[in-house]
């Protein structure tokens, strides 16, 4: 009788114990779970979120010169897809990070009628910080540079595609704009700020039928040994009607002078149909560079 009272209460203790660890389980997967929730909450909320911009298309294009895709991203001015009137067109280099404030300046002139409507077109490449650096270089600057190393790198960036460059301009991306939205084919604006101004200097200098108007902001003459001073005594260049504005910040040391040197060796030249502008202003540095000097150099572009 005793064993059989023994042998009734272990069951029932060990019943009781799995029964309670069970519970125990349950408890532990319920309150991980309530964990991951949490995490996946925290995880979505830290990520970036894509922002999308009022009439703005994002299109694709892979150019058969250099192999590269390029996000094309064009802004159309309101009333573009009621109207029938065909526009200019800013192309912009360096979409990659200024496309945003780019697009809302140009909002805002034409809002208060300073400039016409028009498109904007900004080239991007649609990848990591480092990469696009090294992309952009590589297609903004005009001759290889073996030895051009910034900072800790080791090796140097990618440099010497702007003839492909410009010749995927002129030759794809020109007639796929042209082909796609209402546009005034001879009426072509280009932007660049840097390296972006180094390669509208090229542009300039080398084929100047690619565009009637140029924004310059704080650009990279100093390159290769000063390159483009020398290229500007003796480019030969037959001109339409071509508008050209630059500036630097104050601050910008060398950058100051070497622009203020090639536009007094493009002035001594009297170019027949060339209006310029440009100036150094003050209090601004090579980052600050961009509000004023796109907002005045757009007034400029687009005024009586």
């Amino acid at each position: 009788m005793k064993n059989c009272l023994f042998v009734s209460l272990w069951l029932l203790a060990s019943c009781t114990s799995t029964a309670h660890l069970e519970e125990e389980n349950r408890e532990l997967r319920n309150a991980i779970a309530d964990l991951e929730e949490q995490n996946q909450k925290l995880s979505a909320s830290s990520r970036y979120s894509e922002v999308v911009l009022p009439n703005t298309e994002l299109r694709e294009l892979t150019s058969t010169l250099n192999g590269q895709a390029y996000q094309i991203k064009v802004k159309l001015p309101r009333g573009y897809e009621d109207g029938s009137m065909s526009y200019p067109v800013l192309y912009v280099t360096d979409a990659e990070t200024n496309f945003g404030g780019i697009t809302y300046i140009v909002q805002r002139l034409i809002k208060d009628r300073l400039i016409p409507p028009l498109l904007v077109v900004g080239i991007a490449y649609g990848t990591d910080y480092d990469t696009f650096y090294e992309l952009r270089s590589r297609d903004l600057t005009p001759v290889e540079d073996k030895e051009l190393t910034f900072g800790s790198k080791t090796k140097p960036d990618p440099t010497g595609g702007a003839d492909k460059f410009s010749d995927f301009l002129a030759k794809e991306l020109f007639p796929f704009i042209e082909e796609n939205y209402r546009v005034k084919p001879n009426d072509r604006a280009l932007y660049g700020h840097s390296y972006g101004g180094l390669f509208g200097s090229y542009v300039l200098l080398e084929k100047p039928a690619l565009f009637n108007r140029y924004l310059l902001l704080s650009p990279s003459f100093w390159y290769y040994d000063d390159m483009m001073l020398d290229e500007v005594k003796t480019a030969q260049l037959a001109l339409e009607p071509t508008r050209l504005y630059m500036a630097s910040g104050e601050h910008e040391g060398r950058i100051d002078d070497l622009q203020i040197e090639f536009i007094a060796r493009l002035s001594e030249r009297s170019i027949e149909n060339l209006m310029i502008e440009a100036e150094v202003m003050e209090n601004e540095t090579h980052r600050t560079i961009f509000g004023s000097g796109f907002t005045d150099g757009m007034r400029f572009l687009y005024g009586e």
